[in-house]
């Protein structure tokens, strides 16, 4: 079993034992490889794509005691995919760049907690996890995506202890 499958699983058996939700798994759509996030990302490399394909064909994002990962699609009747968030990003740089720090033009925005922002960075290609105050303060910094919801499956149970 490959490691997200591995990861997925713990993150499934934790929703499950703190009552929460992973959104079901869906087909990626192959035209997203040529997604334009617009700033200064456009379209973002195959390394982001390939990895993220795979966790949204086995779970299409969650929400565990305020830790949530975007999927593709919106789910619980609320705006809560990918597209939406980084759309955002893309209004605030188009219409007031000067509102944004120089990280915020090059990072896929991916998930949120309630003190951190979940990143992928174009430029070094790395999942982050990012202070909500100070952007450039890193909590979190992996290679793969699976290592990053690895990450974070640690925090949440930290908090639980």
């Amino acid at each position: 079993m490959s490691q997200i499958k591995n990861v997925i699983s713990e993150i499934r058996r934790l929703a499950d034992e703190l009552d929460y939700q992973v959104y079901p798994p869906v087909a990626f759509p192959i035209s997203l490889y040529k997604y334009d996030f617009g700033r200064k990302i456009a379209i973002a490399p195959e390394s982001f794509w390939l990895q993220y394909k795979e966790f949204v064909e086995l779970a299409d994002g969650f929400h565990i005691d305020g830790y949530y990962l975007y999927g593709i699609n919106n789910h619980a009747d609320y705006k809560n995919d990918l597209f939406t968030f980084n759309g955002f990003l893309t209004s605030i740089a188009n219409e007031t760049p000067s509102m944004m720090i120089e990280d915020d033009f090059y990072c896929i925005e991916f998930g949120t907690s309630s003190l951190d922002t979940y990143t992928y960075d174009v430029r070094t290609h790395k999942w982050e996890s990012r202070d909500r105050q100070q952007h450039q303060n890193l909590f979190i910094s992996c290679d793969t995506l699976a290592e990053f919801l690895q990450a974070v499956i640690d925090d949440i149970c930290q908090q639980e202890e």
